[in-house]
Formats: C-alpha cells, sequence, structure tokens
C-alpha cells in the first residue's frame, strides 16, 4: 500500500513540472507590446503657412471629437473623449473592420448642465484607408495597421458654409501608413 502511496506522489509531482513548464513565453502578451495604432493629428496656424510657409503649433480651443457610425443614423455619434480640451494634437482611432471612418470636430465646444450644445462650430472629417493586420502572437492577437489613401482622398473635410478648418491650406498627410503612434500622421490648419 505504501509503494501505492509513493507512486501516486511521484505521478503528482511528473504531471505538476510538466503543466509548469509548458508555458511559453507566446502565452503572455508583455506589457507595452504594440497593439492597433491610433491616427496622429496636429494642429497647425493656417494664417502663418499662408503667409510664411510655415509649421507653427496652435491650440483648437475646446476641441470634442465624435465618431459617426455610416450605418446608422448620421445622428448617431460616440465621443472620443469625456470632455472638451485644448490641445494641438490627439490621438483618435480607426474603424478596423471597415475602411472608412468619419468624425466631427468640434471647436469652441460648450454644453449645458443637460448636456446640449449651446457652443461650437462642428467639421465633418472622413478616413479613408486600406487596413492590413499583422500577427503578433497567441497572446496578444492581431493588431490592425492602416495606409491611408492617398490619392487625394486619404482625409477629406466636408465644406460647409461656416468650416473652422481652412479650407485653403486644409489637411496635410505626413505619414501615409499608421504603424504607431510615435508621430504624427497628419496636419489639421485652422
Amino acid at each position: 500500500m505504501k509503494k501505492l502511496s509513493y507512486i501516486g506522489v511521484i505521478c503528482l509531482v511528473i504531471a505538476t513540472a510538466v503543466f509548469s513548464f509548458s508555458c511559453e513565453k507566446d502565452d503572455i502578451c508583455a506589457e507595452g507590446t504594440l497593439t492597433t495604432p491610433r491616427l496622429v493629428i496636429d494642429f497647425f496656424d493656417a494664417d502663418i503657412m499662408i503667409a510664411t510657409g510655415e509649421d507653427v503649433a496652435k491650440n483648437v480651443t475646446n476641441l470634442f471629437v465624435e465618431a459617426l457610425n455610416p450605418n446608422l443614423d448620421p445622428n448617431t455619434a460616440s465621443p472620443i473623449q469625456d470632455n472638451a480640451d485644448t490641445v494641438n494634437t490627439i490621438s483618435i482611432p480607426l474603424h478596423t473592420q471597415e475602411n472608412t471612418t468619419v468624425y466631427r470636430f468640434f471647436s469652441g465646444y460648450e454644453t449645458d448642465s443637460d448636456g446640449n450644445i449651446t457652443a461650437g462650430n462642428s467639421d465633418l472629417i472622413t478616413f479613408n484607408y486600406e487596413t492590413s493586420e499583422i500577427f503578433l502572437s497567441r497572446a496578444c492577437g492581431y493588431a490592425t495597421n492602416y495606409r491611408l489613401d492617398d490619392a487625394g482622398t486619404g482625409v477629406v473635410v466636408t465644406t460647409d458654409s461656416d468650416n473652422w478648418i481652412n479650407t485653403t491650406t486644409g489637411i496635410a498627410i505626413t505619414q501615409f501608413t499608421i504603424q504607431n503612434e510615435t508621430i504624427a500622421h497628419v496636419k489639421i490648419y485652422h
């Protein structure tokens, strides 16, 4: 009987050792692993660009950005941030399952206590791109990289009677391939 219990303990130790050493490096997604990048946009002063050709960063006062879902009612939007903020750069996600993402960018955005918009000027911007999936590892799965269309339709501002984005200088794509968030991909002049 003692022999059976020794054999059982030895089998249990061997089984535990096999299971504990079977975990591979690919089973854990390390912190800091590159994932699907967001599109980085920098904002610049259009007047200085027109006058001197120089890029000078310019804050957008109370910038608020919301994504429009083209498959639903055009009034259905998902905010990208909680509150309007005065910034000269922003990072926004693009759809991974589609080749177009539409955003409404508000300048001077304000709401009342009920959440109704009381001030602000909105411009619609459409981003057109191709996607490619990159396999990272079993634990991390896939990341999606993007390539903005380079035939003049990669980033399009819908012209209206009161654009806050300068339609003369408009938008410049500085990086067509979006693989990381360390550099700006698009410049918006206002």
